[in-house]
C-alpha cells in the first residue's frame, strides 16, 4: 500500500483532515495510510468525459478527489502507449470549477503537500502545474507550483510572511529539468518550512514563510497553466497525475512517490515534432536610422532566413542570415538617407536550404512575404512626422483600426508607449493579438517601444524587439527632434541609473524639440489616481507615483512633451512648470492610452491641469519642422478631435503655445 510519512509541528485545523485519523496516532507511528488528497487527478485517455469528443467539444477529466476538471481544451492526439495527457496551445489551463465555499473546503489552510509528474515541451517564464493564487502588483496571495524558462519553483504567501496585501515568495530549485523529459515535482510545507523537491530529492528549502496560507477573497483553482486575474499561461507538454494533500509529507514518501513514477524518467526526451514551415510573425521593422533598418519575422521552423530588398520592387539585393533560427533578425546597412525601399522575406522550408549559389543546383521553394516599403531617416534638419499609440492590448480588433487609421496619415514611425499586449509572459498574444493587427503599420514604419507594465518585463519582449542596449531605455534623434524612452516600471528616482542617464543626455541635446515617453503618468485625471474617489480629493495622487521623480528632470531641462499611456483615456494638459500650470516655458503631458485597452473613466474633479480629456480609443499624429510642433488627436476611425500647436522663435525657447 502506498502511504504518506507525515511530521507535524502544530495541530492540523483542516477538516478533510481530522476526519482521516487522529492526530495522535499521526505522530506516534512511523507509517500510517496515505490520507485522502483535496484534489487528485491521473491524467489519461480513460478518465476523458466524453472519451470520444470532436476538436471544438468542451472535455472534462473524471477525478479521483475533487470535481470534474474542466479542460481548456483538447489533448494532442498520440498512441494508446503514451503516458500522461499531451497538450499545446491551449486557450486556458483547466479549471476547476467550484464558487467560493467548495474552493476553502478544496484548500488546505496551513500545511500541504503537492506532487505532480510533468513534462515540459516550452519553458516559459510562468509556467504552471497547480495554481490558486492572485499575483498583481503588491497583491500576492495564494500558492502555485509551477516552472520558469529553467527551473520548477513553488510559490507561496503565509500570514508570517506577508504584508496587508500578501507577499509570495517564489523558491526555485536548484537545479534545471530537461525540456521534453517526465519529472516528478512536489512541495510541501508543514507551516513553518517550505520545501521543493525535484524527482524524489530535495531541491531548494526556505523558512521565509510561516503559519496559516493566505488566500486571496477572489480566486479560481487551475491545473496545467499559471492564471490568475491578469495572467493566463496554459502548460505546453504532458501531465501525469497531480495531488494536493492538507498535510505535509516527510521527504521519504516524496521519495517513494517518485520510485512509483522512476520508468518515465528513465525515458529518453520526448519533445513534440518540429512545426510545419510557416510564417508565425510577418516581417516588421525595427530601429531605423539614415543609413541602415533591421527586417525581423519569425517562422515556425529554423531556417537561414532572406531579406531581398532594392530602390524598386523586383528587389535584386539580398541579405541572408548566418544561422538558422525561428526569429529571424537581418540588419540592411550602407543605405542612402530619406529614400524609399521594398523589400520581402523568404523562409526556406529546410534549414539548409539557403546555401551559396551553385549553377544546377536545385533548392527547395522557401515561403515568401508580399513586397513591402520603408523609408530610411532624412537629415537633422527634415521635416518629422510620427504617431503615438499606447496601450494596444484587449482589444485585437481595436488595435487594427488604429494602426490602419494611422497609417492612411503615412507616419514615417511609430511611438509606442507600453502595454503593447495583455501579458507579455504569453507567446500568443504576441504572435495573435499584437504582430497581426500592428502589421499595416510595423511592416511599413518602425515602431520605438516602451515597456509597460503587461509587458512583465518578459523574455518576449526583448526577443521580438531591437533596441540599444540595455533595450529598456534608449534615445534616437529624428529632425531636429530628440526622443527619450524610459522604463517606469522601475525605480526611477534620483540616484537611480536612468534618471542619472536622462539627466545626461537631456544636458546634452542639442534638439530644438526634446520628447519622453514612458508608460505610467506622472499627471492624470483617471479615476484611479483619485483614489477611485472613496477618500478626500487632498489625498488623490492624480498621477502615477513611480514616474512623479522624473517631472524635476523635465522642468530642469525645458522637456517639451511627455507622453505616457496606462490610463486607456486621452488627456492633454497645460504646461506645468513646478507641478503648476503656465503660459510658457512648461511641460506638455499627454495621455494617448487608447490604442486598444478596455476604455476608462475620468474622476468628477477637475485638477488645475487638466487642459483636454476625452474617453475612447484613439491616437496621436505629430508633424514637426524648425520651431513648429504640431499635435493632433484622432478616433480609431481616423476623425480629428483635438488640436494643438507648439512654437518656438529659436532652438533655445522654450516652447509656448500658440494662439489659435
Amino acid at each position: 500500500m502506498q502511504r504518506l510519512l507525515i511530521h507535524r509541528r502544530g495541530p492540523v485545523i483542516h477538516p478533510a483532515v481530522a476526519t482521516v485519523i487522529a492526530l495522535s496516532a499521526l505522530v506516534a507511528v512511523a507509517h500510517e495510510p496515505t490520507p485522502d488528497p483535496l484534489l487528485s487527478y491521473t491524467f489519461s485517455r480513460r478518465h476523458l468525459v466524453p472519451a470520444d469528443a470532436k476538436p471544438d467539444d468542451a472535455v472534462t477529466l473524471k477525478p479521483q478527489f475533487g470535481p470534474p476538471l474542466a479542460l481548456g481544451g483538447q489533448p494532442l492526439a498520440e498512441p494508446d502507449t503514451a503516458r500522461g495527457l499531451r497538450f499545446a496551445d491551449l486557450a486556458s489551463p483547466h479549471h476547476v470549477p467550484a464558487d467560493a465555499a467548495a474552493r476553502r473546503q478544496l484548500l488546505p489552510e496551513r500545511e500541504f503537500t503537492v506532487s505532480a509528474w510533468v513534462s515540459v515541451d516550452e519553458p516559459q517564464q510562468w509556467g504552471g502545474i497547480l495554481a490558486a493564487l492572485e499575483d498583481n502588483g503588491g497583491f500576492e496571495k495564494g500558492l502555485v507550483l509551477g516552472y520558469d524558462d529553467t527551473r520548477f519553483y513553488v510559490g507561496l504567501a503565509t500570514e508570517g510572511g506577508s504584508d496587508a496585501n500578501g507577499t509570495m515568495e517564489y523558491l526555485r530549485a536548484d537545479r534545471p529539468y530537461t525540456r521534453g523529459r517526465w519529472h516528478h515535482v512536489a512541495a510541501t510545507y508543514d507551516g513553518e518550512t517550505l520545501t521543493l523537491h525535484v524527482d524524489g530529492k530535495p531541491a531548494g528549502s526556505s523558512t521565509k514563510q510561516s503559519g496559516p496560507i493566505v488566500w486571496p477573497d477572489e480566486f479560481g483553482i487551475w491545473l496545467g497553466g499559471y492564471r490568475d486575474s491578469d495572467e493566463s499561461h496554459p502548460h505546453a507538454g504532458r501531465l501525469g497525475d497531480v495531488k494536493l494533500f492538507a498535510i505535509c509529507a516527510k521527504p521519504s514518501w516524496v521519495a517513494h512517490e517518485f520510485e512509483h513514477g522512476a520508468d518515465l524518467v528513465a525515458l529518453p526526451a520526448d519533445l513534440p515534432p518540429p512545426s510545419p514551415p510557416a510564417i508565425v510573425v510577418a516581417p516588421y521593422l525595427q530601429w531605423g536610422t539614415a543609413d541602415g533598418i533591421t527586417i525581423m519575422w519569425e517562422t515556425a521552423h529554423a531556417c537561414r532566413g532572406v531579406v531581398r530588398y532594392g530602390e524598386d520592387s523586383s528587389c535584386p539585393l539580398e541579405m541572408v542570415e548566418a544561422e538558422p533560427r525561428t526569429i529571424h533578425e537581418v540588419t540592411l546597412q550602407g543605405l542612402e538617407p530619406d529614400l524609399l525601399y521594398y523589400y520581402r522575406t523568404e523562409s526556406p522550408a529546410e534549414s539548409a536550404a539557403v546555401a551559396p549559389r551553385i549553377a544546377g543546383t536545385a533548392a527547395a521553394k522557401p515561403l515568401a512575404t508580399d513586397v513591402r516599403t520603408f523609408q530610411t531617416a532624412a537629415g537633422p534638419d527634415a521635416p518629422v512626422a510620427f504617431a503615438v499609440l499606447c496601450d494596444t492590448q484587449a482589444s485585437p480588433k481595436v488595435v487594427r483600426r488604429v494602426a490602419e487609421a494611422a497609417w492612411e496619415l503615412r507616419p514615417q514611425f511609430v511611438l509606442l508607449g507600453g502595454d503593447l499586449v495583455t501579458t507579455g509572459s504569453n507567446k500568443r498574444h504576441w504572435t495573435e493579438h499584437y504582430f497581426p493587427n500592428m502589421e499595416p503599420l510595423a511592416s511599413r514604419v518602425v515602431v520605438y517601444p516602451v515597456l509597460g507594465n503587461h509587458e512583465q518585463n518578459a523574455s518576449w519582449y526583448y526577443d521580438y524587439m531591437r533596441l540599444p542596449a540595455p533595450e529598456y531605455f534608449y534615445s534616437f534623434r529624428r529632425g531636429n527632434v530628440q526622443f527619450f524612452m524610459l522604463d517606469t516600471n522601475k525605480d526611477v528616482s534620483p540616484g537611480t541609473e536612468q534618471y542619472q542617464w536622462l539627466d545626461r543626455e537631456l544636458a546634452a541635446s542639442t534638439a530644438t524639440w526634446k520628447v519622453c515617453m514612458h508608460h505610467q503618468p506622472p499627471f492624470s485625471s483617471d479615476d484611479d489616481y483619485g483614489n477611485d474617489w472613496k477618500r478626500p480629493i487632498k489625498k488623490a495622487t492624480l498621477g502615477d507615483r513611480q514616474a512623479k521623480p522624473l517631472v524635476a528632470l523635465y522642468d530642469k531641462h525645458a522637456v517639451d512633451v511627455v507622453w505616457s499611456g496606462h490610463i486607456h483615456s486621452y488627456e492633454r494638459t497645460w504646461m506645468i512648470r513646478g507641478g503648476k500650470p503656465v503660459t510658457d516655458g512648461g511641460t506638455v503631458y499627454m495621455i494617448t492610452g487608447g490604442a486598444g485597452g478596455h476604455l476608462e473613466t475620468f474622476g468628477p474633479y477637475r485638477p488645475a491641469f487638466q487642459n483636454r480629456i476625452r474617453r475612447g480609443h484613439h491616437f496621436c499624429y505629430v508633424t514637426c519642422l524648425g520651431g513648429e510642433f504640431d499635435i493632433k488627436a484622432f478616433d480609431e476611425e481616423g476623425r480629428l478631435f483635438d488640436h494643438a500647436t507648439l512654437r518656438k522663435s529659436t532652438a533655445d525657447r522654450p516652447a509656448v503655445p500658440a494662439r489659435r
